[in-house]
This record gives C-alpha cells, structure tokens and sequence, in this order.
C-alpha cells in the first residue's frame, strides 16, 4: 500500500470505494460530486489523502475540508497509521472538527494525540437509516394546514436564529460575532442549493429541515431544528416526512441522520427510521495546529 495526497487522476478510484459505504460516506460522496478537490478557495471542496493499493484502489480515505472539519472512511478497518503519518506531515491546516463511523473518528483523534483536547462536543450520535419505500407518513402530513415552503421564503433574521440557536444547542456552538458569520454562509448556500425548508403552521413559521448532503439515489438529514416553545406538536416530524416525500418523488431512494437526542430518535423512528450503527461528531472547542509534537508519535 502507498499513502498519498489524491488527484484528479484519483476520483473514479474514490468515488467507487466510497460508494460500497455509502450511507456513511455522504458527506464526501455528495461534495466530491459538487465540487471536486483541491480547490482550495472553494469551502466543500477538500484535501484528500489516500491509501492506495498497487493496481490504483482506494481502501481508506482522510479529507480535510475548507472549515477545518476532517471526515474519515476506512471501510471498517482500523485507521492506517500510515494515513495518518501522511496527513501530519502534508497538512497544514489547523483541524476544527471530525466526523465519521464512531470508531474510526475517535481512532483519528487518538492517532492525532488529541483524545486529551479541549471538544465544544464529542457526540457518538445513533446513526438511522430509511429506504424511501418503507416511509410512515404522519397522519396529518397532506392536511393543507401543514405548508413545507423553500427556507427563502422565511424572513432571513428568523432563519439565522434558528440556526444560531441549532448551532449553539446541538454543537456545541458559543454565541459569538465568528458563528454569526459563519451561521451567514451556510445559510447562503443553503438557500442557493435550495435544500432548506420550513413548515408553516397559521402563517407562522414552526420549523427547519434540511438535506445536509444530496446524490441522486440518497440524501443526508440536517440541520432540523423546531424553535423551543413549538416543540412538542410534532411539527419536525411532519416537515421531515414531507421533505422526503418530495425526494422520494423525484427518484430518491434512501435517507441517513444521525442524532444524540432521545426525542429526535423516537420522531424519526416514527416515520420509519431504523438504527444502524453509531456515528462520531467531534468539534474542537478551537481549531488545532498540528505539530509533530502533538501527533505524529
């Protein structure tokens, strides 16, 4: 096996391996179908490292993004050191955050001398997973008193608050002039993508859901949030099943989320959702040099 830095050369031979984990890999499948690699002003596209077998396959895969946000698929196995020694000695970005199987993000922060840092959160989330045919719609999902309506037509302060508020609740996020701007860009995005939707109940917005990732046959879950003194109606689980009666309308097929919320788990498992595995977010509580000192051992 080689460990290198992956090309253009490169994105067949990644795109196939990820694609047999595919429902654990939708982050980097769906950004490497937007964006590509190695555009380095670009905030989806990433640096990947590879290991690489003698005949050009990719067996485990290492990728930093743009916010510092470092996501791992290594097919199960336990991460090479190899992988790791290449990302110390070639990466020069300070690393924010890590995502994955819960058992391959927490080996690539051991593997990186980090298991003792400073994490805003370290979540081992149940992982869920649904096939489109097999979705429990909700009795009242169809009821004209239920509207899914696209995020851009949702006053643009409401939607920064509510995300603001996801951020800070669910990730651990402090509230400061940084998540703000950063808050501002996803949101940018978001409604340029067009994959953020709200549910209006009476005229008054209720609740936000979103694909975090998208392919063809498959999206990703999140953010979804329902703003505290809405909760409790069942508002998140009617947006969520009609977000994915629209997929599921255009020809997708499956759907994954993961969550650490007992509340969330048994909504979604009300619709449908079925536990399979566990699934690491892990964000520093500040983004991290890496030295040789620190990692590397």
């Amino acid at each position: 096996m080689q460990y290198r830095k992956l090309q253009d050369d490169d994105i067949h031979a990644l795109d196939a391996f990820l694609a047999t984990h595919a429902e654990t890999s939708m982050v980097l499948r769906s950004n490497l179908r937007k964006i590509g690699m190695n555009r380095r002003h670009h905030p989806l596209s990433g640096c990947y490292y590879g290991e690489v077998s003698g005949y050009g396959a990719v067996t485990a895969v290492l990728t930093i993004f743009g916010n510092g946000n470092v996501f791992v698929q290594t097919g199960g196995k336990p991460v090479p050191r190899g992988l790791i020694d290449l990302f110390c000695t070639e990466n020069a970005q300070p690393v924010a955050g890590f995502f994955g199987p819960a058992d391959q993000a927490q080996d690539v922060i051991d593997l990186l001398g980090l298991g003792d840092a400073q994490f805003a959160i370290n979540a081992c989330d149940a992982f869920y997973r649904l096939d489109l045919a097999n979705l429990i719609l909700p009795q009242n999902v169809r009821s004209d008193s239920f509207q899914m309506v696209d995020a851009e037509r949702i006053d643009r302060n409401t939607l920064l608050r509510w995300l603001r508020a996801y951020e800070i609740e669910a990730l651990g996020g402090e509230d400061t002039p940084a998540l703000d701007s950063r808050i501002a860009s996803r949101l940018v995005h978001a409604l340029n993508d067009r994959n953020m939707w709200a549910l209006v109940v009476d005229g008054v917005p209720v609740s936000l859901s979103g694909f975090n990732a998208e392919l063809p046959d498959m999206v990703q879950i999140g953010p979804v949030w329902t703003p505290p003194e809405q909760r409790s109606n069942g508002y998140a689980r009617i947006l969520v099943a009609k977000t994915l009666l629209a997929a599921r309308a255009r020809g997708v097929t499956r759907a994954v989320l993961s969550t650490d919320s007992p509340a969330a788990a048994k909504a979604y498992e009300a619709i449908g959702f079925e536990r399979d595995g566990a699934y690491r977010l892990a964000l520093l509580a500040s983004p991290v040099k890496l030295t040789r000192e620190l990692s590397c051992q």
